[in-house]
């Protein structure tokens, strides 16, 4: 049927509109506030799965440049809200952050630097290209971007090596 192939072109779109919805009114909720002390907006993912966390289920949120941006995430089970932050061309943060916590995000050389004063559990997260990212102004220079693939060494990785020999 058509409503059948709709659906099935939507992926989980009923599932993830109810999951929202059910964020959105649980009775527990986690406030992160984020720092973003660059100059340009920044992408963060909200993962709705704690256990399983991608960016594609996710909800994106823009951080706007120079600002501190209060993100709110409703829970059942996971008190932490669980937050993927592209940090470099090849490189992904998962952030599992607990309630009132600080995140201050900075320009880094090859992206952002991403730290807390708070207890909040880092690791990398792979594949980080499926994390987007606004590219920042350090790695335009450095000819990187988030948007594409690197199928070498950046211009950096190559200086680097070019000094190494």
């Amino acid at each position: 049927s058509v409503a059948a192939k709709q659906a099935s072109a939507m992926g989980s779109f009923p599932s993830r509109a109810l999951q929202d919805g059910i964020a959105g009114v649980s009775p527990w909720m986690t406030l992160v506030h984020i720092d973003n002390q660059t100059n340009q907006p920044v992408i963060v993912h909200l993962a709705r799965n704690a256990d399983m966390p991608t960016a594609e289920d996710a909800v994106e949120h823009i951080i706007p440049a120079n600002e501190v941006y209060g993100l709110a995430s409703g829970w059942l089970r996971e008190p932490r809200a669980t937050l993927l932050i592209r940090t470099g061309v090849d490189k992904a943060q998962l952030l599992r952050v607990p309630n009132n916590a600080r995140i201050m995000i900075r320009l880094a050389p090859h992206g952002l630097c991403v730290d807390s004063p708070d207890e909040v559990e880092f690791e990398p997260f792979e594949p980080a290209h499926d994390v987007s990212g606004h590219d920042t102004v350090p790695m335009a220079l450095r000819g990187e971007s988030f948007h594409v693939e690197p199928t070498g060494p950046s211009v950096a990785q190559e200086a680097v090596q070019e000094n190494a020999i």
